[in-house]
């Protein structure tokens, strides 16, 4: 077994993308909070205006922003090299940033799934790619991805999100395999019903299938630090969700039915007390 490797986070370098809101910002801040030196990247430079403010107000010792769309793979990859030279190094990359797409498979066309395959999957494959030989040649680094229960249990209306999502973890996962013995680590993050902007009325997504709890962004903002900090592959947040992922891998046959009766009646599968 591969020995227990493990980083500090005051003074270290992590760059987060998707930093504008949500789980990104909470992220930014907590990282901030740590003393750690943060880089943060998203569309819009007037949201990540504030949270840099914010993250710097909460303790971070240098802090830089890159307004881009990671989008354009060719930019998403500059980014990185571009985070890299700036802090001299970069001890973690939070790839965070993404977009939901919810629209039924018999009103998605090809032309989505590829956008929203290149923001949720190839953008972050990008920017990993970018700096990885750098972090080897330096002799560490921590890469955290942040997948969603969608890439392990495919929701209703989601087929182009959960098959960007499932990519992300397949590639994460044999990362991990094939860095096991290298200094280098690999984590992934699967958050459930977290209250983000991408659950609101977004510009080409129909109504999401789950209407329940939700949880607070910073819920995964620790898990984050801890998969910079701490040892094991994988966190659901909340952390019960890796049950649920577990069902669908006993009974698929099972899971499809309940869920294509979840997507008719939600109320027919809600547990009761």
């Amino acid at each position: 077994m591969a020995a227990p490797r493990s980083m500090k986070l005051a003074g270290a370098a992590v760059l987060v993308t998707g930093a504008s809101t949500g789980i990104g910002a909470a992220t930014a801040r907590a990282l901030g909070a740590a003393g750690a030196r943060v880089g943060l990247v998203a569309r819009r430079a007037a949201l990540l205006d504030e949270v840099a403010a914010q993250t710097t107000a909460a303790g971070a010792p240098d802090v830089a922003t890159w307004s881009a769309d990671l989008r354009d793979l060719a930019l998403a990859e500059r980014v990185a090299r571009e985070a890299w030279d700036r802090f001299d190094g970069l001890d973690g990359l939070v790839n965070n940033a993404g977009a939901p797409k919810r629209r039924h498979i018999t009103r998605l066309s090809a032309d989505e799934v590829e956008d929203i395959m290149t923001l949720n999957f190839f953008s972050p494959v990008r920017m990993t790619l970018a700096v990885l030989p750098l972090m080897r040649e330096r002799g560490r680094g921590v890469i955290v991805n942040v997948a969603s229960l969608a890439g392990r249990v495919p929701p209703p209306r989601e087929a182009a999100y959960a098959a960007s999502k499932f990519a992300l973890n397949g590639f994460s996962e044999v990362m991990a395999v094939d860095l096991f013995d290298e200094p280098v680590q690999v984590r992934a993050i699967q958050p459930g019903p977290i209250e983000t902007p991408i659950w609101g009325d977004v510009p080409g997504n129909e109504a999401p299938a789950y209407d329940g709890e939700f949880y607070p962004p910073e819920d995964c903002a620790v898990a984050i630090l801890d998969a910079l900090t701490g040892e094991g592959f994988e966190r659901y947040i909340p952390p019960e969700l890796r049950e649920i992922a577990a069902l669908k891998g006993q009974d698929v046959d099972g899971f499809i039915a309940g869920s294509a009766a979840f997507a008719k009646d939600p109320d027919s599968v809600r547990p009761t007390a």
